[in-house]
């Protein structure tokens, strides 16, 4: 079985924090406040993350009172090394208790069945009652299909709803006076992004070479370009303009001696000169 990975404050982002704990946050905190000049550094940029999803407040472990409000509102109370007059930090996940709550973010770690609660719980609005941008949000981790149907026709024996849950979907059903909306969701297969490594070797003369590489290829692609357009242009030709091609070339090439065996008066003359200037 394939152990979790430990993740530290440098390696959050608004994804993957929506898969933390509030004690595995209280630890990243901890452990990155032990290097107190990169943390402060950086803290700004570690808050912006974690405050989508979290709420964080600092206070001290032996003000019960306060402790006690806090826990009573849904924080959970962590002690810390003591800082700047507190020694705890209590910790809140932010609830998503309505479906307006959803984002790209966390709808990527919800199951079926909580989303289809929030939409149950949505003023009886349905699935075609919501927004199309939450529509877009939850169909993109779930495969959604919404049907009305007679109550009688819906809910028989082998019919719709049989068949979307023996292909793994969830059922939500909103009665609609005698009609019943179905709403059958499944989550689609996770999909890893692939993460392309744009580093550049320190060395300059390794990054021309490599440079210099790459233009080659690039060279060498257009030049086979020509070659096939040429191929497929000749090929299209018939074989009287292949010959007059053939033709137009070879009086490209002529050299510019005249011909022994066949000299006009104008050769003449040339070789008159030629010999005139040997002399």
């Amino acid at each position: 079985m394939r152990q979790k990975t430990k993740l530290s404050l440098d390696d959050l982002n608004k994804g993957n924090v929506w898969t933390v704990a509030s004690n595995e946050l209280s630890q990243m905190i901890i452990d990155a406040k032990k290097r107190r000049d990169e943390f402060a550094e950086s803290e700004k940029h570690y808050m912006n993350i974690i405050k989508t999803v979290f709420d964080i407040q600092y206070l001290r472990r032996e003000d019960m009172e306060t402790v006690n409000k806090l826990e009573q509102i849904g924080y959970e109370v962590y002690s810390t090394p003591d800082e700047n007059g507190n020694n705890a930090i209590a910790i809140r996940k932010h609830p998503i208790k309505k479906v307006t709550d959803l984002t790209l973010e966390n709808i990527q770690h919800l199951t079926a069945e909580e989303v289809l609660d929030l939409i149950a719980h949505n003023m009886g609005t349905g699935w075609k009652g919501l927004s199309l941008a939450i529509q877009d949000i939850i169909e993109s981790a779930f495969f959604v299909d919404c049907t009305v149907m007679p109550e009688k026709t819906m809910r028989k024996e082998g019919g719709i709803i049989d068949r979307r849950k023996d292909d793994g979907y969830e059922v939500l059903e909103i009665e609609r006076g005698t009609w019943i909306e179905g709403i059958f969701m499944k989550p689609k297969p996770k999909v890893e992004k692939v993460h392309i490594d744009y580093s550049i070797e320190d060395d300059e003369d390794g990054r021309r070479r490599r440079r210099k590489s790459i233009d080659a290829e690039e060279d060498d692609f257009v030049d086979e370009e020509e070659e096939l357009e040429v191929e497929e242009e000749e090929e299209d030709m018939d074989d009287e303009e292949l010959k007059k091609l053939d033709g137009e070339e070879d009086e490209e090439i002529e050299d510019d001696e005249p011909d022994e065996n066949n000299i006009q008066i104008e050769d003449i003359d040339v070789i008159d000169d030629i010999a005139e200037e040997e002399e």
